[in-house]
């Protein structure tokens, strides 16, 4: 099966070996912005955003395509499914580092990190009042997949409530609750922290407007890992403002990079992070699991 996977995909000597014992004729395309020579000859690709530069349509003999990224919402979708692609993300390679990633921003905003940083670049021997602690705390989040899984995990180990909240009927020993999407407000106005792990697509950007936004329990700290356009940043920018939300935590936004004069990179209740929870020393191996399990899978499929 002729391949061609981009420099996304790293692969040590004895996995493109792993590889080629599949089926796999493996031609490397070192730049996803650069054209694609004779693209009609592959039927699968390994990429990440390989068709913006490169239309699908000139891929006519494609029928799997494996993702480096969880989301898809770059992908044209309706012309992949319309020629009936395989499409598979990487389910559950960043799942994990994503989860620290939200704990670790909310211990920084409850135990006033930023601070004692400041405290200690002062050479200043300070005590702090106020401390939180997430024990106790109800954590709402918003899109229950791989990602959502295991924040509940890391949450609920610290002693949180966790509500989850989806569009479908879901079941996960990780959540106290899961509630579907008509219940979110319910959710929210429940919650001390919002985390968000939900995709970008039509129904969700701006899902979390100003109305959305009000419907947040007072005091709370909100966190997204997902998608920067899913939130209406102008009115998160209010919210914080106003001191109705405690602070936030945001590693995505609407556009990227964060223009230099964006207000959020000096609001002190925030933290900012330019689109980095998913890295981890693990991404390697994990990804390279995940494209093996796929790539199995599929090959066995069409014996």
């Amino acid at each position: 099966m002729k391949t061609l996977i981009t420099r996304n995909l790293k692969l040590t000597p004895q996995e493109q070996a792993y590889l080629t014992s599949l089926g796999l004729e493996i031609t490397f395309h070192p730049d996803e912005a650069a054209p694609v020579a004779e693209p009609e000859q592959y039927e699968a690709v390994i990429a990440y955003d390989l068709f913006r530069a490169n239309p699908v349509e000139g891929f006519t003999s494609l029928k799997y395509l494996q993702l480096t990224s969880a989301g898809m919402d770059h992908l044209p979708l309706a012309e992949l499914n319309r020629r009936g692609v395989t499409v598979r993300n990487a389910r559950g390679v960043y799942s994990v580092p994503m989860a620290e990633f939200a704990i670790g921003g909310v211990l920084q905003i409850y135990k006033k990190a930023r601070q004692f940083a400041a405290g200690q670049a002062a050479h200043k021997w300070q005590r702090l009042r106020g401390i939180m602690e997430i024990a106790g705390k109800t954590v709402c989040v918003v899109g229950v997949g791989s990602i959502g899984n295991e924040m509940a995990k890391r949450f609920a180990a610290f002693g949180a409530e966790v509500i989850g909240v989806d569009v479908a009927r879901v079941q996960s020993p990780y959540f106290a609750e899961i509630w579907l999407a008509d219940r979110l407000d319910e959710a929210l106005g429940r919650a001390d922290i919002v985390v968000l792990t939900l995709p970008l697509m039509p129904s969700t950007r701006h899902m979390f407007n100003a109305a959305r936004l009000a419907a947040i329990k007072p005091g709370a700290v909100f966190v997204n890992v997902s998608r920067g356009a899913v939130v209406d940043e102008a009115a998160l920018i209010e919210a914080l403002q106003s001191g109705r939300l405690l602070g936030a935590v945001l590693d995505v936004f609407e556009r990227e990079p964060l223009p230099e004069d964006d207000p959020l990179w000096d609001l002190p209740n925030v933290i900012v992070t330019p689109h980095n929870s998913f890295l981890s020393e693990s991404n390697s191996s994990a990804m390279f699991r995940v494209v093996s399990e796929n790539l199995r899978a599929y090959l066995a499929a069409r014996r």
